[in-house]
């Protein structure tokens, strides 16, 4: 959607969660100009605002909220989300066609509200080419930080990305490899996952191989987010210093759970950014709980729901322990994962809520805490003069009911007005 990025655009909400204060707070007004935000105050001041000849425009939202676009920092922009494993992709599609999905799923993760977003994962050249669409406008969605193919070892988790890297050397040059074609951050497999081929209960990396990725992001400025499947890999992570640790699920070798209070006070202790992907347990649930509701469940669906409903109590437990001791979330829905499609982010940031976060501790979990993990801080993540204008609207109140996230009024990416769900529905 085109536009005079010259005019200064006066908003004016009901709230403000400006990501800085600790509530919505009402009577405020911010002034857009080209892509930032060019002032902050009351809302009785705005009208004054000098605009040195630039037209103005005023976007008035009495019963919205204004905030930060939203920033999920765990999304694999490849997969569809339709229930296929990565395996199932590997072998279905081509990378032109795994590509093009990316296409769609930025566009609708931007309509709604998503304005910046890591892609955790994808294959081969993929992510690359896919941030380098959206910088010449061919692309339309958020802004996508990306990894390219996780750090894995043979056979490990996601190898099929291309990824696949054993020994210190090894994976000191991958890791420069990924630098040189642009890679915005690491990503590390630090134990197996749903991957046919690996062990999502054993730490995969030696403890020198991870410490090695480590040390190489660091020295080039980009942060290390590692996947993180049993207490032996987290524990691993910590030692390495990597940055965030995504899923931190609490398994023994054994495949079975158990609370680890030693490794939760090391993560309390931490300034590691803890990621539960709860939402993406969440939307597999009710997605089989609606099917029960239609039909009867075949005996691996409700095998499934079954294991599903018995690991999702599970991490509530444990991240309801975890932010009691202190730790520090950031939201990633996992997007594209599983049967959890693009376009609800807002399902994980009220996951962290379930969790034991305040609304607003939530809404900035999904805001100023990915920006802060990634080091985008200075200029993302809250609605400070300076800063990129990305912001969202909702209608409601959401520091009172999160479910108002999902009510999207208005996205504005870099200063620029973006089509909302809703409104691209109304035009099919």
């Amino acid at each position: 959607m085109p536009q005079d990025n010259n005019t200064l655009r006066i908003i004016l909400p009901g709230r403000l969660i400006d990501g800085v204060g600790e509530t919505a707070q009402e009577g405020m007004a911010i002034a857009v100009q080209r892509n930032a935000i060019k002032w902050v105050g009351p809302a009785s001041e705005a009208e004054s605002l000098e605009s040195k000849g630039a037209q103005r425009e005023i976007l008035n939202f009495p019963s919205g909220t204004l905030l930060a676009g939203l920033f999920d920092i765990h999304t694999h922009t490849n997969m569809p989300g339709d229930g296929r494993t990565g395996e199932q992709v590997n072998l279905d599609d081509s990378d032109e066609v795994r590509l093009l999905r990316s296409a769609r799923n930025t566009a609708m993760a931007v309509a709604s509200g998503v304005t910046t977003m890591c892609d955790c994962g994808s294959w081969n050249r993929n992510g690359f080419a896919l941030k380098e669409g959206l910088a010449e406008g061919v692309v339309e969605g958020p802004r996508v930080l990306v990894s390219g193919p996780p750090l894995t070892v043979t056979g490990g988790h996601l190898w099929y990305m291309g990824g696949e890297a054993d020994g210190v050397d090894a994976v000191r040059k991958q890791v420069r490899n990924l630098v040189k074609q642009g890679a915005d951050f690491i990503k590390v497999a630090a134990s197996g996952g749903s991957t046919s081929t690996s062990d999502p209960y054993r730490a995969a990396y030696a403890a020198g191989e991870l410490t090695a990725i480590v040390e190489e992001a660091h020295n080039r400025n980009r942060s290390v987010l590692a996947h993180c499947r049993c207490t032996d890999a987290i524990n691993a992570a910590l030692d390495a210093g990597v940055d965030a640790i995504l899923h931190c699920a609490f398994y023994d070798n054994d495949g079975s759970y158990r609370f680890d209070q030693k490794t939760a006070d090391r993560l309390a202790a931490s300034e590691v950014w803890l990621n539960p992907t709860m939402g993406l347990g969440n939307a597999n649930r009710v997605r089989l709980a609606n099917l029960k509701s239609e039909r009867k469940l075949t005996p691996d669906e409700e095998e499934r729901l079954e294991r599903s409903t018995v690991s999702g109590e599970n991490s509530l437990a444990q991240f309801s322990a975890l932010v009691k001791a202190g730790v520090k979330l950031v939201g990633g829905s996992d997007c594209g994962w599983s049967y959890y499609p693009f376009g609800d982010f807002q399902g994980e940031i009220m996951s962290l809520n379930a969790a034991g976060l305040s609304p607003i501790e939530a809404i900035y979990a999904g805001t100023r805490s990915p920006a802060a993990a990634l080091g985008n801080l200075d200029s993302i993540g809250t609605i400070e003069a300076g800063k990129e204008a990305d912001l969202l609207v909702v209608n409601g109140d959401p520091s009172q009911d999160l479910e108002c996230l999902r009510d999207v009024a208005a996205v504005l990416k870099g200063g620029n007005r973006v089509p909302t769900a809703k409104e691209r529905a109304s035009l099919v």
